[in-house]
């Protein structure tokens, strides 16, 4: 059983140097964002692996009398202190809009618990580690995993790329697997075969499908200060995805925050 972490600040050590007080304190601070209980209690049970996203910092206070509790919890909350290690607005969905396609929604474990249980529960086969996010498009289950030293998720990648993303039917349980990577991962002599690839400007990144004859490559919208994108792993500024099969344009996405 994995122990809950409580957000706070604690007195760990305590001294006299002089007149001077030497008061030093641990502050924990935990994602605001908490799975449901329900699929808390689903991730832990059903699954192998799940963690809790706390940090854990010190700081020396120093005070010329003894402090009292009050003065310690002013001091630490002068010295920037949060309870919240994400204090920021909850953002919204990621929505990828292809013309011509039903708009889909990828929803994130920890900010939309609530549509996320509903997906993950749709699932036909063992998941040994929960993904990041999940979205549905028509039968097909997508289950992206966004690892912070970038570890396969080894039930179905053993190489490394920067983010992972795993197709799943529905219904039958079939798995097709992409890999995503920085940059343009292709070489030019690939790219010479890739219908409209010439136009492309202002790469971020590139997907590669290790179970289909895909590739997909992911670019600003244009140049422009407001369409910069600094990573294409963390949807703040909406850019797009073409994908091409056999050499052939056969999708271009717009990736973008559903308003």
């Amino acid at each position: 059983m994995i122990e809950e972490v409580e957000a706070g600040w604690e007195v760990s050590k305590s001294e006299v140097i002089g007149e001077t007080h030497l008061i030093t304190v641990t502050m924990t601070s935990v994602d605001p964002n908490q799975f449901t209980e329900e699929l808390h209690n689903k991730l832990h049970n059903d699954l192998t692996s799940h963690s809790h996203r706390f940090s854990v910092s010190t700081n020396l206070f120093t005070f010329d009398h003894e402090p009292t509790d009050e003065d310690i919890e002013e001091a630490v909350t002068n010295s920037g202190f949060s309870p919240d290690l994400s204090p920021s607005p909850k953002p919204s969905a990621i929505k990828a809009v292809t013309t011509g396609e039903v708009d889909i929604l990828e929803y994130s474990a920890t900010i939309h618990p609530t549509k996320y249980l509903e997906l993950f529960n749709m699932i036909p086969i063992s998941i040994e580690e929960p993904p990041t996010s999940m979205s549905l498009k028509g039968d097909w289950l997508y289950l992206y995993y966004i690892v912070a030293d970038f570890t396969p998720p080894r039930q179905f990648f053993t190489e490394e790329f920067f983010i992972y993303s795993v197709r799943i039917h529905k219904d039958t349980g079939v798995v097709r697997r992409k890999g995503y990577r920085q940059g343009l991962g292709l070489s030019e002599e690939v790219t010479s075969t890739l219908e409209g690839f010439s136009s492309i400007e202002n790469i971020l990144g590139t997907g590669f499908y290790l179970d289909e004859d895909l590739v997909t490559i992911y670019y600003m919208k244009s140049s422009d200060e407001k369409d910069y994108v600094e990573s294409f792993a963390v949807v703040d500024t909406p850019y797009y995805g073409t994908t091409w099969e056999d050499g052939n344009i056969i999708r271009t996405r717009e990736y973008k925050r559903n308003e």
